[in-house]
């Protein structure tokens, strides 16, 4: 009883809110927790992610990214329920887990790349805060003296190890390399055993099954802190890698981290660039940006995604007397 009662619920709020194209994204897909994220945020299991599958199969019909590009530019009211789904920062646990049950069950997808770290050249700075704190947690007496001296030299010596590194900062990541080049960690050894990020070879058996990709930045800053001119620098970087590597007809962008704070200079800009279409992170809400949408996380709310859902939808319309339910610029 309850079961068909919140499904006629969730229906009438997808209705109603007139958001009939839901857009969720993910990280990681794993029953194992990955050093390089344990600190940060933890992976959807792949039981919850295939129950999430099975919500979304439910209530939405899948489309492609082209698809959705469609809808976006013909402006035309949709009479259907719609789902994208949606994976940042172009890790392998996506070729590795999700990619074969998203073939299984017919899903499209598009993955995001900070096109940096593809090959595992590099390393995203908030996944080096992770390990480096992994490795302080399991260290000895010695390197744990190492990690205090380092805080002290450079004036952090009130606050906690975790709290340190897990504040970083994009404009002062070299700060990280700076403590594991004392510490003889070596990121570059972490990249070549662990192979965190696809390789292009991955990328382009992907392509083959029909996952789209689009641009994540080269090297994930939080883009309100930036200047525009750098803004507009790691976006179309980003966005020339994806055409000239993977030869994709359309341009697809979404934000690291967030869009909040990202103002309309940059938008007209990349409307000049042909940016085609862009994503945000802030759940279910509009955008005065017509071809930005906003995508919701489907990470971390536990096990009843019908009920998450329903959650997420009043949220929209509570918004809405408060002037939230759209993001301005």
């Amino acid at each position: 009883m309850i079961e068909k009662i919140t499904s006629i619920l969730l229906n009438k709020l997808i209705i109603k809110s007139k958001q009939r194209i839901l857009i969720p994204f993910y990280h990681v897909v794993s029953d194992a927790v990955p050093v390089f994220t344990k600190h940060l945020y933890l992976p959807r299991n792949i039981s919850d992610f295939e129950k999430d599958l099975d919500v979304l199969l439910k209530f939405y019909k899948p489309i492609s990214l082209k698809q959705l590009l469609g809808f976006v530019k013909s402006g035309e009211s949709i009479n259907q329920n719609y789902f994208h789904l949606t994976f940042d920062d172009g890790l392998s646990n996506f070729y590795e887990i999700v990619a074969p049950i998203l073939k299984k069950r017919k899903i499209p997808a598009t993955v995001f790349l900070n096109t940096d770290f593809v090959d595992n050249k590099a390393l995203f700075y908030r996944y080096k805060a992770s390990l480096l704190l992994e490795n302080y947690i399991y260290s000895n007496t010695e390197i744990k003296n190492i990690y205090h001296q380092f805080l002290k030299q450079n004036k952090f010596s009130n606050i906690e190890v975790s709290e340190f590194l897990l504040r970083i900062e994009y404009e002062n990541k070299q700060i990280l390399d700076e403590l594991a080049k004392i510490l003889n960690f070596n990121f570059s050894d972490f990249l070549n055993s662990e192979q965190p990020y696809l390789s292009k070879t991955q990328i382009n058996e992907l392509v083959s099954q029909d996952i789209t990709f689009g641009a994540h930045s080269t090297n994930h800053p939080f883009y309100y802190k930036l200047p525009l001119e750098v803004q507009i620098k790691q976006t179309v970087d980003s966005l020339n890698w994806i055409e000239n590597e993977l030869k994709q007809d359309f341009k697809a962008f979404s934000f690291p981290f967030a869009d909040f704070g990202v103002q309309k200079t940059f938008f007209k800009k990349m409307a000049s660039e042909n940016m085609d279409i862009s994503f945000g992170t802030s759940g279910i809400k509009k955008d005065v940006i017509k071809n930005n949408l906003q995508r919701i996380s489907f990470e971390n709310f536990g096990k009843n995604t019908k009920l998450y859902l329903i959650k997420e939808y009043l949220k929209y319309f509570l918004k809405i007397p408060l002037g939230k339910s759209i993001m301005k610029r």
